[in-house]
């Protein structure tokens, strides 16, 4: 029965990691300049790793795992991101900002449950990844360095 709940809520982390793919891949579609660009893209290769790491422990613990396909709600982060992407790099950082602090407050939520030594290891690195994540869109939303570099690109 443990290993039951252990999957269901690792399939839920994955999914809300599948989700935020989506929405990164709709940021980076609009998003013009080369430094937020290149950020946000290296954020959806963690989310991507996250998904393959839980669904390693997933497998192992005999559930099903996890495709790289959105839920509804998934599709639902995409489509807000896309449209308000469309009104530029702030927009779409604004966006990615509300996305990750869902993620945040997903991985936090995880970390109160009861794990095995080797899959709160691997939660508390995926947890760091999203602290990073959420702090350096903060930052970039606080001092907009490509309007610095002289790098705004009109949408």
């Amino acid at each position: 029965m443990a290993r039951k709940s252990e999957v269901e809520k690792l399939r839920s982390l994955a999914q809300l990691d599948v989700d935020a793919v989506g929405a990164y891949d709709a940021a980076i579609a609009r998003v013009k300049e080369p430094l937020v660009r290149e950020r946000l893209n290296e954020f959806r290769v963690d989310h991507v790793r996250h998904v393959q790491d839980l669904n390693a422990f997933i497998l192992r613990f005999g559930g099903e795992a996890v495709d790289l396909r959105p839920d509804l709600k998934g599709a639902a982060m995409r489509g807000l991101t896309a449209m308000s992407s469309l009104m530029g790099t702030e927009a779409a950082l604004v966006a990615m900002l509300g996305n990750e602090e869902f993620s945040n407050r997903a991985y936090e939520l995880a970390l109160s449950f009861e794990w095995s030594p080797e899959v709160r290891s691997l939660i508390e690195k995926n947890r760091r990844d999203e602290e990073r994540h959420i702090t350096w869109i903060k930052e970039a939303v606080r001092k907009r360095p490509w309007v610095a570099e002289g790098m705004e690109v009109q949408a």
